[in-house]
């Protein structure tokens, strides 16, 4: 006789959603049309991403940009990408964070980047030397530090230059990737335009969370912060050191510095085009601007004041200013982000007169006016394309990134590459006040600045004793060779300073395009072969602490309850790989780091024994700073260790930078719902 059975159930038609646990929701993420697997939501809600990608308007990953178009290990994740761009786009802080929770744990499942660590802040100095602060992405304003008049006198030996109590001398390694800010993305570059240019917005000292005025003396914005407003300063002027001339400053230049990034097309672009609509953006005269407060509807956040603002004057009152204006600049953005106003204070937006480029870029020789002219009549940026062309052989970026200009504190004097970059004071600075509050003279304490180039780090810690250098980039294992060091018949000493954690990270970039790094396991099996606590301990002498995923600790989303916590474990590396059916012993790589670093030479020198017992061939080799960022960034590379620091306070710019694919979406839908039923709908709508 037969006996009844339980019909099998039907398993559903089209792919599965991911389901993440964050610590206050359920992430559900999947393709339109997915379906979502039976869990218990625990009464949490979930938040749904629902997506679909646009084919068309995704880059091939072969040519992508690293930082720029994807992220630097060309890795495409699509999911992980939805996640990226739904917590960009939300407005909502909870939802922000419990996105960035998801992307932090898929971040280290799936491995684009081989996390390292998070990096403790460690400044050393002589004991003259006063005033020393950490920004992680400003770098320090060094008319902002000064010397003990009672400082030693030193010969550079360079140039005739003499490290005296009126001169900051630093010995560091590398060198800018270029002098045009357009196009700079790297940390010394940031530092040096930081000092010899002015941006709309700035962070005072260390300060990471209040921003205030620059060359923008007040802003404000519409009721959904879709369109922003800034006044800027009147009276600014722009050295010209290499012809001995000034610009005048206008709300014209602010917006052509802004428009000209995202026209480029270069490295740091995509902090503009991401979120800004330049060609809708244009200038306002201050009487025009005045007609669009009477109407209403314009909102300033400020000191605490937040409100209405109805005219220039209660504008300007709001922000404290007192003095003549140059114009209004309106930037229209793509939609509301909230750290957007942050970005306009990294150094990359230093502001480009754009009378400088025309007078001197062969290209554009007179053509100024017409230019001018052009922009007043159609009042779109748009019309400068005819001026201005993309990519790293374009005119004025060539001439820049020989010549750059100054708007700031210092202005660059004279560089000799690998040997040395000088600064000066800058006389027609716009905020010479400044100086006169800090020091009683319309001149800085500090009135050359010269940075030393040496990429032999015992080298540069003899300079640095013989009081040659202020302070210089000393390798951390090497840091209590330095510590409480007495200049010879003296009282100064060398300090070395340990203030706090930073939001500088450490890690290893594998090519996800090549073989074998574009399988997931074999990544997984790599990062159980890091010696860890080796690297922690002995190359970074416990000045980092682990990294397990892309948000840094102190930000928002970052939560090491939910991730993968790799261990040195070399039988479970060998595990992934039987399971991916990958014999590391036929393929040779090439591990690279920038010259001079030594701590990441000392790393990739373990990684080269570590990984050789899997069975991978490696030489670990050094390379010229933008030989190497220009070499990675294009991914012509197999594996590289690199750091990053911040370009905004704001977990997005971990996550897009370091883990975004690049990825483009048809749709984007992003919900909070109660009830797996509720979720699915969305999903299926």
């Amino acid at each position: 006789t037969p006996t009844p059975t339980t019909p099998t159930p039907t398993p559903p038609l089209g792919p599965l959603a991911t389901v993440i646990e964050t610590s206050k929701a359920f992430v559900v993420v999947g393709l339109k049309g997915s379906y979502i697997p039976s869990f218990d939501t625990k009464g949490k809600p979930i938040i749904v991403v629902a997506y679909q990608v646009d084919p068309q308007a995704t880059k091939p990953v072969e040519k992508s940009v690293a930082f720029t178009d994807i992220n630097p290990g060309f890795c495409r994740i699509e999911y992980l990408d939805a996640l990226i761009m739904a917590a960009r786009k939300s407005g909502d802080p909870f939802v922000r964070e419990q996105l960035y929770e998801a992307v932090h744990k898929v971040s280290s499942e799936e491995l684009p980047i081989l996390w390292l660590g998070q990096n403790k802040i460690v400044l050393n100095y002589w004991s003259w030397l006063k005033g020393r602060y950490y920004h992680p992405t400003l770098g320090e304003r060094f008319d902002l530090l000064y010397e003990d008049t009672r400082a030693p006198t030193a010969s550079i030996g360079i140039g005739g230059y003499i490290n005296d109590p009126k001169t900051l001398s630093i010995v560091t390694f590398g060198w800018p990737d270029t002098f045009d800010p357009a196009a700079n993305y790297e940390s010394f570059g940031w530092l040096i335009f930081h000092n010899i240019g002015s941006t709309l917005v700035t962070f005072w000292k260390d300060d990471l969370t209040t921003l205030k005025p620059e060359l923008a003396v007040a802003w404000a914005r519409n009721a959904d912060a879709t369109e922003y407003y800034f006044v800027i300063r009147g009276g600014v002027l722009a050295y010209d050191s290499w012809n001995k001339r000034t610009y005048d400053i206008t709300a014209v230049d602010i917006l052509f510095t802004i428009w000209r990034i995202a026209r480029l097309q270069l490295d740091p672009s995509w902090m503009i085009t991401e979120f800004v609509n330049v060609n809708e953006s244009t200038v306002l005269t201050e009487k025009e601007f005045e007609e669009l407060l009477a109407k209403g509807g314009i909102y300033a956040d400020y000191a605490g004041f937040s409100g209405e603002v109805r005219s220039l004057s209660q504008l300007l009152s709001v922000f404290g200013y007192i003095g003549g204006t140059a114009g209004v600049v309106k930037l229209k953005l793509n939609f509301p982000y909230a750290p957007f106003l942050s970005i306009l204070a990294d150094p990359f937006t230093t502001v480009i007169p754009m009378k400088y480029l025309f007078d001197n870029v062969e290209e554009l020789k007179g053509k100024y006016e017409e230019a001018l002219k052009e922009f007043q009549v159609a009042k779109t940026p748009g019309v400068w394309a005819k001026y201005i062309g993309t990519g790293p052989n374009e005119p004025t970026h060539l001439f820049l990134h020989k010549r750059p200009i100054s708007t700031g504190p210092y202005y660059i004097e004279e560089y000799l590459e690998k040997s040395h970059i000088a600064l000066s004071y800058n006389p027609y600075y716009w905020n010479t006040t400044l100086w006169v509050r800090l020091y009683g003279t319309p001149k800085p304490s500090l009135e050359k600045v010269i940075f030393i180039i040496n990429d032999d780090a015992t080298a540069r810690i003899e300079i640095l004793k013989r009081g040659v250098a202020d302070y210089g980039a000393i390798p951390l294992a090497r840091l209590e060779d330095i510590r409480g060091y007495r200049y010879p018949g003296t009282e100064w000493t060398i300090v070395v300073e340990e203030p706090g954690l930073s939001p500088a990270i450490t890690f290893i970039v594998p090519n996800c395009m090549r073989e074998p790094f574009n399988n997931k396991l074999v990544r997984q099996a790599l990062a159980y072969a890091i010696p860890y606590d080796e690297i922690i301990n002995t190359v970074y002498v416990g000045r980092i602490v682990r990294l397990y995923g892309v948000v840094p600790a102190g930000f928002p989303g970052h939560n090491d309850d939910i991730v993968v916590k790799y261990t040195f474990d070399l039988a479970k590396a060998r595990e992934l790989l039987r399971q991916a059916g990958v014999d590391l012993s036929k393929y040779s790589v090439k591990l690279w780091y920038n010259r001079g670093n030594v701590e990441r030479e000392k790393t990739l020198t373990l990684l080269q024994a570590t990984w050789g017992q899997l069975g991978l061939r490696i030489t670990v080799e050094p390379l010229d700073w933008p030989i190497l960022l220009d070499k990675t960034e294009h991914g012509e590379f197999d594996v590289w260790m690199v750091g990053w620091l911040p370009d905004y306070i704001d977990p997005d710019n971990y996550a897009g930078p370091l883990a975004y694919g690049g990825t483009k979406f048809k749709v984007l839908d992003l919900a909070t719902v109660k009830s797996i039923e509720e979720a699915q709908k969305i999903l299926s709508g």
